[in-house]
């Protein structure tokens, strides 16, 4: 009897056939993915998926119309015609596809929740499609394989040509099409679905919700009419015709994805170890190498380091231990203490009460500079603000903008995370920060400041060792790689935004 990954436990394919030719697509595909990088091989995408069942299926739990591919985590879903109509390279594009989302968490409901769903969609494929064609090229794979998206998988749609799309400026995009885009390699799903998102609402094709639209890209941009020809069914939107998700649509204009896009059913833990072994076993066979994203998730479990919030968290927490241990005299505690007296009957009684003084509360104060100076973008400020948001609620923040000189007029006073849309950067000229070291200790709120953070770039310069702040300690969250050595205080390069 041959082996296969594949089985039809359901019995959903047409007959024999279908099933034996689906079959060897999945064996054909795994045997390919052995081999080296140059071969065409992708170890340890090999690793990762052979031991995982591969299953055939028609419908899926919770998805209304199941087309394409799936995976939990645990085992890959195919609809039969579907994979019937995949070559064995290509077949190995949509695993790796299936792979990236769940190894990069896309899908669970931490990171996509509250979220549109469409839009999330778009915004994961182009993050995942990115790395799947960089990868391509870097392991040598295109010298055998040239073109990464073939057949039914789409030609590929640019970031920019869709969003011009959705603008009005150009008037069809590509069918099949596909999310694929190269250039984007690097960039979070959450900067992709801003620029969707923003773009989607104020598009000229949006039918809009004021008028009880249903927000599809179903407006002709020249007539302001609807290019859903009549009659539209009962269950469409009555302003345009489209069908929502629920009713089978998923909104015209949204386009197609390669995949259904289907929770993982694995945990962190489960997922980071299958992680890890494939590279290790990949490693072990001597061929290919590990993805650029993979290797850096894998670079952080192997060799951690803690981030900036953690280290902010962490000396947050250290100061309230040591206020903490302080008694405040002026105050008591409320559950009383006793010392227990023993009567003539032998019972013990409460006899002479205790006063117990309370520990002094503690919250932390911190004061943040964020430099605002024209060499830091806007994405590099808001990348070291968000680090914030961690104390926020657990201290007391000052943040202050500062360019050559310091904002002390445009000061932000953090007590929860919603308090940092107040924020406003203003300056954008050079760089100096010599003013705001010799003010700071003049400030009003500076006194018992526990922490002081600068948000920085690092191209600042460097500052005399008496303007470092005395008393509280210094911590420089540097927004690149640059090799920035300051003269006091600990300096914390950010990481980069995630897959």
């Amino acid at each position: 009897m041959e082996y296969t990954r594949l089985s039809d436990p359901n019995n959903v394919a047409t007959g024999p056939r279908q099933l034996k030719d689906c079959q060897d697509k999945i064996n054909a595909c795994l045997t390919r993915m052995f081999r080296q990088g140059s071969g065409g091989g992708n170890p340890f995408l090999f690793s990762l998926c052979a031991p995982k069942p591969h299953q055939l299926a028609r419908s899926l739990s919770g998805m209304s119309d199941f087309k394409t591919a799936a995976t939990n985590g645990k085992m890959f879903y195919w609809n039969p015609e579907f994979l019937d109509s995949l070559s064995p390279e290509e077949v190995g594009t949509v695993m790796a596809h299936e792979s990236y989302h769940v190894l990069f968490f896309h899908c669970s409901p931490e990171r996509a929740g509250g979220l549109d769903a469409r839009i999330w969609n778009i915004a994961v494929d182009y993050s995942v499609n990115a790395t799947i064609e960089t990868e391509h090229e870097k392991s040598g794979r295109n010298q055998k394989y040239p073109n990464v998206w073939t057949g039914p998988l789409g030609t590929p749609i640019s970031l920019q040509s869709y969003l011009d799309y959705i603008n009005g400026v150009i008037e069809e995009l590509p069918q099949p099409g596909c999310f694929a885009d190269i250039t984007v390699y690097g960039r979070s799903p959450e900067s992709i679905y801003e620029a969707v998102r923003k773009a989607m609402f104020n598009s000229p094709r949006r039918c809009k919700e004021i008028t009880g639209g249903c927000g599809s890209l179903s407006i002709d941009p020249k007539t302001g009419q609807s290019k859903i020809p009549q009659p539209w069914d009962q269950d469409a939107c009555k302003c345009c015709g489209a069908k929502s998700e629920e009713n089978g649509g998923g909104g015209i204009g949204m386009g197609e994805s390669m995949d259904s896009h289907m929770p993982s059913e694995q945990t962190r833990e489960e997922t980071l170890g299958d992680m890890m072994r494939a590279a290790d076993q990949a490693s072990a066979m001597g061929k290919g190498s590990v993805p650029a994203g993979i290797e850096e998730a894998l670079g952080r479990l192997k060799s951690p380091e803690l981030s900036a919030r953690d280290i902010i968290k962490m000396a947050v927490a250290q100061k309230k231990a040591d206020a903490g241990n302080i008694n405040d005299w002026k105050r008591f505690r409320r559950r009383p203490s006793f010392i227990y007296s023993k009567d003539a009957e032998g019972k013990y009684n409460p006899q002479h009460r205790l006063y117990v003084p309370r520990k002094h509360d503690f919250m932390a104060h911190i004061s943040v500079m964020v430099d605002t100076s024209g060499s830091m973008s806007m994405e590099d400020i808001c990348h070291g603000v968000k680090e914030i948001q961690s104390v926020a609620g657990i201290a007391e923040v000052q943040v202050t903008p500062c360019d050559a000189k310091p904002y002390w007029d445009k000061t932000v006073r953090i007590t929860n995370k919603t308090d940092l849309k107040n924020f406003e950067v203003v300056g954008r000229g050079g760089t100096c920060f010599t003013q705001y070291l010799e003010e700071l200790p003049k400030q009003s709120w500076y006194k018992g400041c526990d922490l002081v953070i600068i948000i920085t770039d690092g191209d600042c310069g460097e500052y005399p060792k008496n303007l470092m702040p005395k008393g509280a300690d210094l911590l420089w969250l540097v927004t690149n790689n640059r090799s920035f050595k300051p003269v006091g205080g600990r300096v914390v390069n950010l990481r980069p935004t995630r897959q």
